[in-house]
């Protein structure tokens, strides 16, 4: 299993690079959907900051195998959600 300091990386990692995508949308297409836009961003970095909670205290410290499923656990959470949101970002588009 990676580290917690490599997970905790990878989940600012993918949370911000929806951050910016968003940022991005909004720069080149500053009129449209400016609200829901914010509201990606803003469920980008609540995502984080929940993902990074429950990295910091994990559920079952004292069976060392259920601790790396709840690890497996929030990297698919992450994944999920950041499709999710970038769907939402690149349905704004349409």
């Amino acid at each position: 299993m990676a580290s917690r300091k490599n997970l905790k990386k990878e989940i600012n990692s993918f949370c911000m690079k929806v951050v910016f995508e968003c940022f991005t949308f909004l720069e080149y297409t500053p009129s449209l959907n400016q609200e829901n836009t914010m509201e990606i961003m803003s469920d980008a970095i609540n995502l984080r900051n929940k993902l990074i909670y429950m990295a910091n205290h994990p559920k079952g410290k004292e069976w060392p195998g259920s601790v790396k499923e709840y690890y497996n656990q929030i990297r698919e959470e992450l994944y999920r959600q950041n499709v999710s949101l970038l769907k939402r970002l690149n349905g704004l588009s349409s």
